[in-house]
């Protein structure tokens, strides 16, 4: 009964993701741009991570952090309200950029902090660059005074406070790169590897 619900939760936000021309995910900015055009080609693809044991378990591990967070802050632990799956967009010129970033507190002073939650089974070289760029986005897109990236980890559980953010000229030369992959490990990972041709073993 709950492993039904468990993939049937995640297929429901899979597809509400549909493409639309001209709109960029936050997290397109970090791959690899190919990524983005063989979505919106083989969606079908993208379906079978619904049933990925490794990305449910740490969708498992974002909501119980989340409402953890929602406790701290009813409790008083942490002064401010908590916002969690905030979602928001800008636009630059024809092209908007959207993105859904954990948890933002805005504090009582009017400081607003996001917190962007990050589950490993390895514990080897944290922070991870595209991760600390995709919390720079974060703190750009939903004007935050800093971010703190936090990782769960089978051997720690660590977190890291990002207070830079990219300006509109760094978010445009990420749309216009066409460095494919982004990163050197991205092909191992990335479920579209058994069609694309830039795969780098």
């Amino acid at each position: 009964m709950i492993q039904e619900y468990l993939y049937k939760l995640k297929l429901d936000d899979i597809k509400k993701h549909v493409r639309v021309e001209n709109e960029y995910y936050v997290t397109d900015l970090v791959r690899c741009p190919l990524k983005r055009e063989y979505e919106v080609k083989y969606p079908e693809l993208i379906l079978r991570q619904a049933y990925d044991p490794v990305l449910l378990m740490g969708d498992i591990v974002h909501m119980g952090l989340e409402s953890f967070i929602e406790k701290l802050v009813k409790e008083g632990y942490i002064k401010g309200k908590a916002h969690i799956e905030v979602e928001g967009s800008k636009k630059l010129g024809d092209i908007v950029i959207k993105g859904r970033i954990d948890a933002i507190i805005e504090r009582e002073d009017g400081e607003r902090i996001g917190i962007e939650i990050k589950s490993s089974r390895r514990d080897i070289g944290l922070p991870h660059q595209h991760h600390v760029l995709q919390v720079k986005i974060y703190n750009w897109l939903f004007d935050l005074n800093k971010s703190i990236l936090i990782y769960l980890t089978p051997d720690r559980i660590v977190e890291y406070t990002i207070s830079e953010r990219v300006g509109e000229d760094e978010v445009m030369e990420l749309l216009k790169s066409t460095s494919t992959p982004r990163w050197d490990w991205e092909c191992q990972y990335c479920i579209f590897s058994i069609l694309c041709p830039k795969k780098k073993s």
